[in-house]
């Protein structure tokens, strides 16, 4: 008799993660302007100068930006959505690559390190203040308490990223003081302009449509950064047209949400995270 093949071995799922369903969490992170604010964060992370300093050293973080927003996403994504040993894991992986992340300056001498309690702190905090910022403007609509909330509940990512709770912020008044109490310490290198290039110099070829979608998009990530953010960019100015292109965004991810039930959207981030986590952890898990 011929053998029977093995069946596959599943990775299923061991439990709801950190947040679960009736989290803020999930229902901020799953919305489609939460990816808007997540650009946000990664420019307003990239004017903390000394930060930028060491990744220009130990990384390709102007010339990688697509892979690094994809792989930040699929981090957030598994931390969020995945179940809590992947989250753990993905946490681990993350403090790890931190810790091996070091420069010396060869004037100073000064011993560079990516897990700067501060700059972790940084990191973190503009994540969610770009996705509530994001939610201010294009929803989802919060109440305040539920703006609370998420930032209590992000705690837990804080944690699994080696940011210690105590030291950020519990509420989204506190949140707001801290980002605009950090402007003294900002500023624009080459890196932050590398990577901003396409926001003063969109492209301008292609499919018309798609390109002035593309625009409007852009502009509608430039409404949520803070005005001093905008300035170091040299996109100040504009108010005209960051309202315009705000409405318009506004209602394309309104249309987002009309197209794709939340349970539907659920349903695809859970079923990825399951299937292509930051970092496996059992058997069967697809390579990360």
């Amino acid at each position: 008799m011929p053998a029977t093949a093995a069946p596959p071995v599943r990775n299923e799922r061991q439990d709801d993660g950190y947040f679960g369903p009736e989290s803020v969490s999930w229902r901020v992170f799953s919305d489609p302007s939460a990816k808007l604010g997540g650009v946000a964060a990664i420019l307003l992370q990239a004017l903390n100068s000394d930060m930028m300093q060491l990744f220009d050293k130990v990384s390709d973080f102007a010339g990688d930006g697509p892979g690094r927003a994809e792989r930040t996403g699929r981090y957030i994504d598994t931390t969020v959505f995945g179940d809590k040993a992947h989250a753990d894991a993905a946490g681990a992986s993350v403090r790890r690559m931190h810790a091996a992340s070091t420069w010396t300056d060869p004037v100073t001498a000064e011993v560079m390190r990516a897990d700067t309690p501060q700059w972790l702190e940084w990191t973190h905090n503009t994540i969610v203040w770009g996705v509530l910022r994001a939610a201010d403007l294009y929803g989802p609509a919060l109440s305040m308490a539920e703006q609370d909330q998420l930032v209590r509940e992000q705690h837990k990512a804080a944690e699994l990223a080696g940011v210690n709770p105590v030291r950020i912020p519990a509420t989204r008044a506190e949140l707001d003081k801290y980002i605009f109490a950090e402007q003294g310490w900002m500023a624009l290198t080459l890196p932050a302009a590398e990577i901003s290039r396409g926001l003063r110099q969109p492209a301008l070829w292609g499919n018309p449509v798609k390109v002035l979608t593309g625009i409007i998009i852009q502009d509608g990530i430039i409404a949520l950064l803070p005005e001093w953010s905008q300035l170091l960019y040299g996109v100040a100015g504009r108010p005209m047209n960051l309202r315009g292109a705000a409405k318009v965004t506004r209602a394309l991810m309104a249309a987002g949400r009309r197209n794709a039930s939340y349970d539907a959207v659920i349903t695809e981030l859970t079923t990825k995270v399951d299937t292509h986590p930051y970092r496996k952890v059992r058997t069967g898990a697809a390579t990360a």
